[in-house]
């Protein structure tokens, strides 16, 4: 029988601890990977929820969407939406044409969207402009900090719309009475996703 070497016990010791570590740290829905914590707004903000949007009676997977902030999100409506930053970690699915983006959003702010505003018209004409076409898995990131909204894609930034109006708004889309889905704002609620 071999011996077994301390520097060999060492390497399996760090391996295991890694795969752990993967396993713990992050989860993974519908193979997009969900990082524990992220950067938002120059701080370190652990993950409060996430879930999949799906479409239709077939379940099509349309897109994962996580949920980033201090303090974790339980309720969706009061003091827990006021915090800031929050930052939400959306990567799509499908391919989705500019026209079919601009509808979707449309159709999201219109049927779900609980706060108007004077302005809400212009500033949804500027999502559109800032996110146009889907190809590939196309990763979007909106944080929302003190006085303002940005929005990156990819990693790079596209726009900002100022003003705590769009936000509000913004999030009575996920957590108000008419969400993309139910599915979707339980699993941002509860810190689940699948």
């Amino acid at each position: 029988m071999g011996r077994f070497s301390l520097p060999l016990f060492k390497k399996i010791l760090i391996l295991l601890a890694l795969s752990l570590f993967n396993k713990v740290g992050a989860k993974e829905i519908a193979d997009v990977k969900i990082l524990p914590t992220i950067s938002c707004d120059g701080k370190e903000i652990p993950l409060s929820g996430a879930g999949l949007r799906t479409a239709t009676i077939l379940k099509i997977k349309i897109y994962v969407l996580a949920l980033y902030s201090q303090t974790p999100i339980r309720k969706g409506n009061g003091t827990e939406l006021e915090q800031r930053p929050i930052c939400f970690d959306l990567t799509y699915l499908r391919d989705f044409d500019n026209g079919d983006v601009d509808k979707a959003w449309k159709y999201q702010f219109e049927e779900s969207a609980e706060h108007k505003y004077d302005n809400f018209k212009n500033d949804l004409n500027e999502l559109q402009k800032i996110f146009g076409g889907i190809k590939d898995q196309r990763n979007q990131f909106i944080e929302f900090t003190e006085e303002t909204s940005k929005f990156y894609e990819n990693g790079k930034l596209k726009g900002e719309i100022k003003g705590k109006d769009f936000q509000k708004t913004f999030l009575s889309i996920w957590f108000g009475k008419n969400p993309p889905t139910e599915a979707l704002k339980e699993n941002l609620l509860k810190g689940s996703g699948k």
